[in-house]
């Protein structure tokens, strides 16, 4: 019987231990996703989808609060990765004819353009801050 109580003991041991490691792993690939850019850029990437498709109203509403203009600089097509319609001077080559309606509409919000800062752009948009907090208040992305 004390054999079996040992073992046991030694099981639990190398549970909590692996448990541990376990927990570690975890812990260290969860501060590399917050860290990293290819997560960031994919979840904008994927709030933007949405809202295009699915909030027409929050997006009708931004469009209607942003100013400035695109200076076609090409950094919104390289975020996650580089636009196949991006030519080689950096310029889009759909841009008048038959662009997507996410390219169409970007920067939705003070977001995006947080973004483009991140990768080193300067995006022409801008939205005034009492914009930004009216979106805030309501609760609104």
């Amino acid at each position: 019987m004390r054999l079996i109580s040992l073992g046991v003991y030694r099981w639990f041991g190398q549970a909590a231990g692996l448990t541990t490691i376990f927990y570690r792993l975890i812990h260290a690939v969860a501060q590399v996703f917050q860290d990293s850019r290819f997560v960031l850029s994919t979840s904008c990437k994927l709030r933007r989808f949405w809202l295009v498709h699915f909030e027409k109203g929050y997006v009708r509403h931004q469009l209607f609060v942003r100013q400035g203009a695109c200076r076609q600089c090409g950094a919104c097509c390289n975020l996650l990765f580089t636009c196949p319609m991006l030519t080689k001077q950096g310029r889009c080559f759909v841009y008048g004819s038959c662009r997507p309606q996410t390219c169409m509409v970007f920067p939705i919000d003070h977001r995006d353009i947080e973004e483009v800062n991140l990768y080193g752009g300067h995006c022409g948009y801008r939205f005034d801050r009492e914009d930004i907090n009216d979106v805030r208040k309501t609760g609104r992305f």
